[in-house]
C-alpha cells in the first residue's frame, strides 16, 4: 500500500485559491519514498474536480493553506526589501568609489596639483559627488589658463 503525505506548509498559488503549491511524499509497500514539489490544480484540463485537490484539503486545512499563505508573503515582502536595501547600498558604495577615483584622477592633472590656490584644492578634496569634482576641476584649470594668459 503506497502512503501519500502533504506538506503541511502548503499554500496558495493563486489569489483565487484554485491552486496549491505542495510538496507530496509517497512512501512505497518496499520503504521507498518520493518526494516532489507540486502545483495540484482545483479542476483539471477537462474541468471536472481534482481528488488530489481534495485530499490534500482533507490533510490540511484550508485555515491553514490561507495562514501559510499570508506567513509566505509576508516573509517575500521582507526579503524584497532586504534585497533592495543591499542593492541601495551596494550603488551608495559604488558612488563613494567613484568619487574616490574621480578626486584622485583630479590631483594628478599638473594644473591642479601644481595649483597654489588653496581654497579651490580644499573645496575639490571636500567634493560631495563627482559634479562638483569636475566644477573645482574646472574653477582651477580655468585660473591656471587665465593666470597664463595674464603673464603672456
Amino acid at each position: 500500500m503506497v502512503t501519500r503525505t502533504w506538506d503541511k506548509k502548503s499554500f496558495w498559488e493563486s489569489y483565487d485559491q484554485n491552486r496549491i503549491t505542495t510538496i507530496l511524499t509517497t512512501v512505497d509497500d518496499d520503504g521507498n519514498s518520493t518526494t516532489q514539489q507540486l502545483t495540484v490544480s482545483k479542476f483539471d484540463v477537462d474541468g471536472n474536480e481534482n481528488p488530489d485537490f481534495k485530499e490534500v484539503l482533507d490533510a490540511i486545512t484550508f485555515e491553514e493553506i490561507t495562514n501559510n499563505t499570508n506567513e509566505r508573503n509576508e516573509k517575500k515582502l521582507v526579503e524584497r526589501a532586504e534585497a533592495e536595501q543591499v542593492r541601495l547600498e551596494r550603488a551608495r558604495a559604488k558612488d563613494l568609489q567613484n568619487l574616490f577615483e574621480a578626486k584622485i584622477s583630479a590631483f594628478e592633472i599638473d594644473a591642479i596639483k601644481n595649483s597654489t590656490n588653496r581654497v579651490l584644492k580644499s573645496k575639490l578634496r571636500k567634493a560631495q559627488n563627482v559634479v562638483e569634482v569636475n566644477v573645482y576641476c574646472m574653477m582651477i584649470v580655468m585660473e591656471v589658463l587665465n593666470n597664463e594668459n595674464g603673464t603672456d
